[in-house]
């Protein structure tokens, strides 16, 4: 083995760790740093401008500020700022402008709305949730009219949840305060209207169960864009003071001194979690700040039922103890717990129970809800091939049944190129990644499937070496820079599928992740993941750091093995 190629990676390896450490809060975690993001900031500005316009006007003033500073040169807007125009965000950032101060941001405006009819317009929008979303936006802003518009049925939640559950998953909220929004704007007729005032009933209702399982009044899954759209229906509604309170007053406690909002607030949880997996594989598991770390992590699994999505305790979100339980952030934990076992009160079996309760009838896995018809939950091929690795990892066989049914559901649902998508990052590196490690896993890596992943992941390698999201025409998916996240997938991957150590394409990636090493040892973050699928990206500052020691640490342990076998590293 080239003692120099070692060198390199034991080097990475441990400063990026001694980093990390330095970084880790006394109570176990990592800080995330990650920019803020241009939907939490224009739908917060929204929000309080409809809702709270008096009390909240200086912060409004500064918020706008710092939205008509992230306008790029075409005149649109990304999912932060200076990040590729995506329609979603451009839309809500003009039509928020325009709501605030029509005259003030006139020429912003403008020229986000040419970009946006340029880009095939609001038409462009194939998922008919955000289309109407984005219409909804421009007509609180008086650029549209809601007549006409297909009706959101309100009145489904007068059904028993296990009729609508399925259908409507982790979109009950924003549902619930979109047809606030619509009925306000768009009064309904006949029988509508006759059956309003029980459906707005419901909705407050629904509402209000989704709040009473957040970790802070008035934060609806951690998420300030979705906190927004739920105050601005509220205000529509003429909801009682109090619930409009608690998001108004949400809103402002989140709020960053340059006048922005980050989309997501609470995301320590699962940036945390792949930093713990990627420190134990990279040989840290017994380290006493890794033990604390997983004390952490166990300490924030849920020991409270979530009846809006019929979730039993045992799971984990992103925002700590309380929250939105889900299968992929449940999935990454007890993957960054199984390396040392049950070394707790038993959360670690618990949360393996609880994930195999949540597999689909199919054998997939969603992401919040099992079996629901909603596009946007699932079913996942990257939450199925996470969930098949979380079982593997907490000692289940390739054979056992929950295992065996998913990885048949993954056989059977590649796409014709060879690829895999992931419902909650971008492009086709992650999902084809985590599907072809789940395979090398299971034993499955010379499986005919399983070659053609690989195939389709090694088309998507880039000039230099490294991976970005392949060729998918999804406007945010550049494809010619590539990100040390999705690099890093293609790197294990690589190697969980057979290809050894000493391989050009493999090295060539290794290598190139070292060389993207920052001065102070850790890595830069990409905009790789997905708020709202395919429309709105926002960048993790964690998790670029749990994959990049995940792949090197599977790296250094195939250079090792080469080493034994009498190969040498070229």
């Amino acid at each position: 083995m080239s003692s120099a190629v070692d060198t390199r990676v034991e080097a990475s390896i441990a400063h990026a760790a001694e980093t990390l450490f330095d970084a880790q809060r006394p109570e176990g975690y990592w800080p995330n740093r990650r920019p803020t993001a241009v939907l939490g900031t224009a739908g917060a500005l929204a929000a309080l401008h409809i809702a709270d316009p008096e009390r909240s006007r200086d912060l409004i003033d500064r918020g706008a500020r710092w939205l008509r500073s992230a306008q790029g040169p075409d005149g649109g807007w990304g999912g932060t700022a200076g990040a590729t125009p995506q329609l979603i965000p451009t839309v809500v950032a003009a039509a928020t402008l325009h709501l605030l101060d029509r005259d003030g941001h006139r020429e912003s405006v403008r020229r986000a709305l040419d970009l946006v009819r340029s880009q095939g317009g609001l038409e462009a929008l194939t998922d008919p949730g955000m289309a109407h979303m984005a219409r909804t936006f421009l007509a609180l802003a008086g650029l549209e009219d809601l007549t006409g518009s297909r009706r959101i049925p309100l009145e489904l939640l007068l059904l028993p949840p296990r009729l609508w559950r399925g259908r409507l998953s982790f979109r009950v909220a924003p549902f619930v305060a979109m047809a606030f929004i619509q009925a306000r704007h768009s009064p309904p007729t006949g029988l509508g209207r006759l059956l309003w005032r029980a459906s707005r009933q419901a909705g407050l209702r629904a509402l209000a169960q989704v709040e009473r399982g957040e970790n802070q009044r008035g934060g609806y899954g951690g998420d300030n864009w979705l906190v927004a759209v739920v105050c601005i229906g509220l205000s529509c509604a003429g909801a009682p003071p109090a619930a409009v309170a608690e998001a108004v007053g949400y809103l402002r406690s989140t709020v960053q001194p340059d006048g922005s909002w980050h989309i997501m607030q609470g995301l320590d949880l699962i940036g945390g979690s792949y930093v713990a997996r990627g420190l134990a594989d990279a040989g840290y598991t017994d380290d006493e700040r890794l033990v604390r770390a997983r004390q952490w992590l166990r300490g924030c699994q849920q020991d409270q039922a979530f009846p809006v999505f019929d979730a039993p305790p045992g799971g984990w979100g992103w925002e700590g103890p309380r929250g939105w339980p889900n299968f992929l952030d449940s999935a990454n934990v007890l993957s960054a717990l199984a390396p040392a076992g049950e070394e707790g009160g038993g959360e670690l079996r618990r949360g393996l129970r609880w994930l195999e309760s949540r597999q689909d009838r199919t054998g997939s896995w969603g992401t919040f809800v099992p079996d629901t018809t909603l596009p946007n939950d699932g079913p996942c091929p990257y939450v199925t091939a996470q969930s098949v690795e979380a079982l593997l990892d907490g000692g289940a066989s390739p054979d056992d049944p929950a295992v065996r049914r998913a990885l048949d559901w993954l056989l059977t649902h590649q796409r014709p190129d060879g690829g895999y998508e992931a419902l909650w990052y971008r492009g086709l590196t992650a999902g084809t990644s985590l599907a072809l490690v789940a395979f090398g896993r299971a034993g499955l890596a010379g499986h005919p499937v399983a070659r053609r992943a690989r195939e389709a992941l090694l088309r998507g390698r880039l000039a230099d070496g490294s991976w970005g999201p392949g060729e998918t025409g999804t406007p945010g998916d550049d494809p010619s820079p590539g990100t040390v996240e999705e690099t890093a997938w293609a790197l294990r991957a690589l190697l969980a599928s057979g290809m050894p150590a000493d391989d050009p394409q493999v090295r060539g990636a290794a290598d190139w992740i070292l060389a993207a090493q920052q001065p102070d040892g850790l890595w830069q973050a990409g905009q790789v993941c997905m708020h709202i699928r395919n429309f709105a990206y926002y960048v993790d500052g964690l998790i670029v750091h749990g994959l990049a020691l995940k792949a090197l640490g599977s790296y250094r342990t195939a250079l090792a093995a080469d080493r034994h076998e009498g190969r040498e590293a070229r």
